[in-house]
């Protein structure tokens, strides 16, 4: 479709922009980061892991390139490395909500819901205004039976964001 076409086009187009811009300055730890997420949505995944290879030998607690890492692995069912990779970028930015949803989300996959539950509430608490960890949380509460508490949280979700049209769906469904 026309929108999917754009969007590699202008994938390609970045990634062009921060191989000049690596030429310039190899080391440019921002350049890294947004050309291993650039080829990450191409599935470029050796060139992903090269590139963030790099940017993590320049800077080992960049929580970017780490969080990024985590999702290559977490992408490609590497799920220690992935796990790995999420912990790293939490200890260098404990607030990251992508991090901590994804670890959470993680959690799942890998038969933990504990784990998930905990993870997600702990992003709620440090980014309260970060939708998907609620929309997370409420999917865990479903699935283990426990329905008020999934409807009171996608409420508190209706609080924070009125328009978000999945609490909507996913609170109809429960009614």
């Amino acid at each position: 479709n026309k929108l999917q076409k754009r969007l590699r086009r202008l994938v390609g187009e970045a990634i062009q922009d921060f191989e000049n811009a690596l030429k310039i300055n190899p080391n440019h730890l921002l350049s890294l980061d947004n050309l291993g997420n650039a080829y990450r949505l191409q599935k470029r995944w050796t060139d992903t892991r090269q590139v963030l290879d790099r940017a993590l030998s320049i800077a080992p607690n960049d929580p970017e390139a780490n969080y990024s890492m985590g999702m290559v692995y977490a992408q490609t069912d590497e799920t220690t490395k992935a796990y790995d990779y999420l912990q790293r970028a939490l200890q260098a930015r404990p607030d990251y909500p992508e991090a901590l949803n994804n670890l959470g989300v993680l959690y799942l996959v890998t038969q933990r819901p504990d784990e998930a539950v905990t993870t997600f509430q702990r992003c709620i608490r440090v980014a309260p205004a970060f939708d998907q960890a609620y929309l997370n949380l409420a999917r865990v509460y479903v699935l283990k039976g426990e329905r008020d508490q999934a409807r009171d949280l996608l409420n508190q979700l209706l609080q924070e964001h009125p328009d978000q049209a999945q609490a909507r769906r996913m609170l109809e469904q429960l009614q």
